[in-house]
């Protein structure tokens, strides 16, 4: 991709646009829904009471994303009493950023805002960020801060998380920026450009590089439901997070084989010292120290040069699709989900 595929910020927003005859929302929505059958209508009510103050046409897009309750009937509903809410269903589980890339590929509106859907993303500030929209802001993220329900250690981690990004790669993270922020459209078409497989919107986004601002907030407690995030899904976003924006761990590892590498050398010549100079050595076990950690160093040295190449290229060229799409209703007909394929064409 060159620079010129993706669009310029517009230097003006038209609001409302007429196309074939249909108004295209100026506002849109996009919220992964994971087994929340029992709030699900208690977050689209307060979004829908949020949008419904402001001035602008607006959709609200919600993918289901493999729920195993009632989630999806419950989203039925819901488009039922109001097209302007559309839905899409995962075939299975495919992941919360595989969930917010389809919501991105669907959402029409010419400001796009993610959110989670269990209600600890306050809704309230939806007309804040857009009044920041409007004046000239192009991604408006919100920096999270945790309410004294929060226990020591989900805060621990996401400092050190952060930390530990931010020590590696060359993308600079926003400390407490959470999967809550509103983008431009020109913002949204240039992301929906990038095919990698392993996906970390909150880098993705920065890396892009428009005009940005933050807002922030408290996390609300949860009303309903508990989090799907357990430790091992918070490892693997973890591990994402810093793989997919940095090489760094892997030339640690090289500058360790090499570290170790000029050790045994160094013990060697220490060896060979001693044996000059005093004639005292053990037989044979010199030698076997020396072999096993030269051989160790170089090894590890080896790896970690293949392991640069061949960790990228191994999750890239599976091309499979993030995600299969087993039902949408609200979405003009026309409208197809790309597979990684074509969008890389």
């Amino acid at each position: 991709m060159i620079a010129s595929d993706c669009p310029h910020p517009p230097q003006f927003r038209q609001f409302t646009q007429i196309n074939a005859g249909l108004v295209t929302p100026v506002v849109s929505v996009v919220a992964p829904v994971f087994n929340e059958a029992e709030g699900i209508r208690s977050f689209v009510h307060a979004v829908v009471a949020e949008l419904d103050r402001l001035s602008y046409t607006w959709e609200v897009v919600l993918v289901d994303d493999g729920s195993t309750d009632d989630t999806w009937e419950m989203l039925q509903k819901l488009h039922a009493e109001d097209s302007r809410i559309k839905i899409l269903q995962f075939s299975r589980n495919f992941g919360h950023q595989a969930a917010l890339t389809a919501g991105l590929k669907l959402a029409a509106g010419r400001a796009v805002i993610v959110m989670d859907s269990d209600l600890q993303h306050p809704p309230e500030l939806i007309p804040t960020m857009l009044k920041m929209w409007q004046q000239g802001t192009h991604v408006v993220h919100t920096i999270r801060s945790y309410g004294n329900e929060t226990g020591w250690f989900k805060r621990k981690t996401s400092d050190w998380f952060y930390a530990l990004c931010n020590l590696v790669s060359e993308i600079k993270f926003i400390p407490g920026a959470a999967d809550f922020r509103l983008m431009d459209r020109a913002v949204v078409d240039c992301f929906n450009t990038m095919p990698e497989q392993s996906r970390f919107l909150r880098g993705m986004i920065r890396w892009l590089g428009f005009r940005e601002a933050s807002l922030d907030y408290v996390a609300l407690p949860r009303t309903t439901g508990v989090s799907k995030y357990n430790f091992l899904k918070m490892f693997s976003f973890a591990a994402d997070g810093i793989t997919s924006f940095s090489v760094l761990p892997l030339r640690w590892i090289t500058a360790c084989g090499l570290i170790v590498a000029a050790m045994s050398l160094c013990y060697a010549m220490y060896v060979l010292g001693e044996v000059l100079m005093t004639g005292n050595t053990t037989p044979g076990w010199p030698t076997l120290v020396v072999a096993v950690l030269f051989l160790g160093g170089m090894q590890l040295t080896a790896l970690g040069i293949v392991g640069e190449y061949v960790g990228r290229i191994y999750m890239e060229t599976k091309r499979r699709p993030l995600f299969v799409v087993q039902n949408k209703l609200g979405f003009d007909s026309g409208m197809q989900m790309l597979t990684n394929a074509e969008k890389a064409a």
